[in-house]
């Protein structure tokens, strides 16, 4: 990308709108699902290399741009927390810290969209990298420190707030979930009902972060859109 004097990016359209616009055309979910079932390979996996061959070309989290900063969140299945990842550094507040990861962007947007169960886990091993100490990193040892199982960002934070309304006045949130139905009758059959418990679950805690922003915005913290 090519960002002028005030930050805007010259050729997003070319650069960015117009691969994914082209890439979303193309099924790549359902492939890398049934891919997962073959024996050595992940549905992950399947998705990194689609991301790669359609999108990113072999660019690591070391080629973004230094401004704007891009974050990209997924969420830990060892701790249960956030794992985000920024060119400066990789980060879970229970783990540690990564400096200047070497990550492909292409496996950092298929742990990030690993939607569960079909598109995840992704797993992450840090050879190469030192995981550093940093305050509060309860789980700092083996193995937490040598390989990280990861899925969907919004498992955690469907909003991908946290990272933003801690540092940031002016928010602009973008909502692409769904709200969940409304039943007269729910079933009774434990499938069925395990999925609907599950939903009401997801769609409390969105409404918790929901709360807890427009608050801030009431309050006069933050400029909320």
């Amino acid at each position: 990308m090519k960002f002028d004097a005030a930050g805007r990016a010259e050729n997003l359209e070319r650069k960015f709108v117009d691969p994914v616009k082209r890439m979303a055309g193309i099924g790549i979910d359902v492939r890398a699902g049934f891919s997962g079932l073959l024996p050595g390979r992940t549905a992950s996996d399947a998705l990194a290399d689609a991301y790669d061959r359609y999108l990113f070309h072999g660019a690591t989290l070391q080629d973004l741009p230094d401004q704007p900063r891009f974050t990209f969140m997924a969420t830990n299945l060892q701790t249960g927390s956030g794992w985000r990842f920024a060119k400066s550094y990789a980060a879970d507040y229970r783990v540690g810290r990564i400096i200047a990861p070497q990550f492909p962007i292409a496996r950092v947007v298929a742990a990030s969209s690993a939607f569960p169960p079909f598109l995840s886990p992704a797993r992450f091993s840090f050879d190469g990298h030192i995981v550093e100490a940093t305050v509060g990193a309860d789980l700092h040892r083996p193995p937490f420190t040598e390989a990280a199982v990861l899925t969907d960002g919004g498992v955690y934070d469907n909003l991908g707030l946290e990272r933003v309304w801690k540092r940031c006045r002016p928010i602009l949130v973008s909502n692409a979930g769904k709200t969940i139905p409304d039943i007269g009758q729910p079933t009774g059959r434990w499938v069925g009902q395990t999925f609907r418990t599950l939903s009401i679950i997801q769609q409390q805690a969105e409404n918790s972060r929901r709360r807890i922003l427009f608050g801030m915005a009431n309050a006069g913290h933050r400029r909320v859109a």
